[in-house]
């Protein structure tokens, strides 16, 4: 594989050194990450559009109905927050096989790691699939147990597909190193608190903006407002799952020494395999 310059820093981050990384990532796989997150967010608006009729949830920010509607609304916004979590893991997927070479400073075709991502669908599916379900319990729950489950689930697709483990034993490593001091945990839910953030202001601007030159409640501002939500989301997906994908792999520099392990197999001149005994170190004791 031909070699370039990293686009993952080979030492521990600071938060902004994460973020920074994070969006280096995206920026070297933008048409794969990004085009994929579109499917999905395409996929995952024509699923919701019917259900947020029923919920009686309006747009352009289709807030909870809780005057008249509180527990249709509710479902159907635990149903979108499970939908949320299944994409985040198979975003997390691509980011995950992005990440390695990002990491090593080795180019990579798009194609290639799509096929990487391919040989690990099924139990890539398996992770989403589990992270959708106990999403949805999670927040049926009043979402108060959300922001723990979500902080320690979001690693495992990374950990699936660079450390190539079983699903489960991916969503163990993710456990175990994200609730390290919890500050894998932290940084995944502080970056989702910001995206939604943005993606709230994001939609509610180009619902305004819409409604210049189109009628509310029309299907042209229908269609054309789940088209301004699939593009927001697009870039919200692909940039928390870049997140996951470089902070899973500062974590396991910070706990299990990866740079340092790395490090000393480019000084005897041998091969790196991210998923050798000798670089998952820790992992197999």
């Amino acid at each position: 594989m031909e070699e370039s310059r990293a686009v993952i820093p080979m030492r521990p981050l600071t938060f902004g050194e994460l973020l920074d990384a994070a969006v280096s990532l995206l920026r070297a796989q933008a048409p794969l990450l990004l085009g994929t997150a579109f499917v999905l967010c395409a996929v995952q608006q024509v699923l919701l559009f019917p259900l947020r009729e029923w919920g009686h949830m309006r747009p352009p920010a289709y807030w909870l109905d809780l005057d008249d509607h509180p527990a249709e609304s509710w479902l159907v916004f635990c149903v979108s927050m499970a939908l949320e979590a299944g994409i985040l893991a198979l975003l997390g997927g691509f980011a995950g096989a992005a990440a390695g070479p990002g990491l090593l400073g080795r180019k990579a075709r798009g194609r290639d790691l799509l096929r990487q991502v391919a040989r690990r669908a099924l139990p890539l599916l398996v992770i989403a699939l589990t992270a959708t379900a106990l999403i949805f319990v999670t927040a049926c729950m009043l979402m108060l147990p959300w922001p723990l489950l979500y902080g320690l689930l979001g690693l495992a697709p990374a950990a699936l597909v660079v450390d190539r483990v079983g699903p489960f034993a991916a969503i163990g490593r993710s456990f175990k190193l994200a609730g390290r001091g919890l500050r894998g945990m932290s940084i995944r839910v502080g970056g989702y608190v910001s995206w939604a953030a943005i993606r709230i202001a994001l939609g509610l601007g180009g619902g305004a903006l819409l409604e210049i030159w189109l009628r509310p409640h029309t299907t042209g501002y229908a269609i054309a407002l789940l088209a301004v939500w699939v593009i927001v989301d697009t870039v919200a997906y692909a940039m928390l799952a870049c997140v996951d994908a470089v902070l899973y792999l500062e974590i396991r520099m910070r706990v299990e020494g990866l740079d340092v392990a790395i490090g000393r197999l480019r000084r005897l001149g041998r091969p790196i395999d991210l998923a050798g005994s000798v670089i998952l170190g820790a992992a197999v004791r």
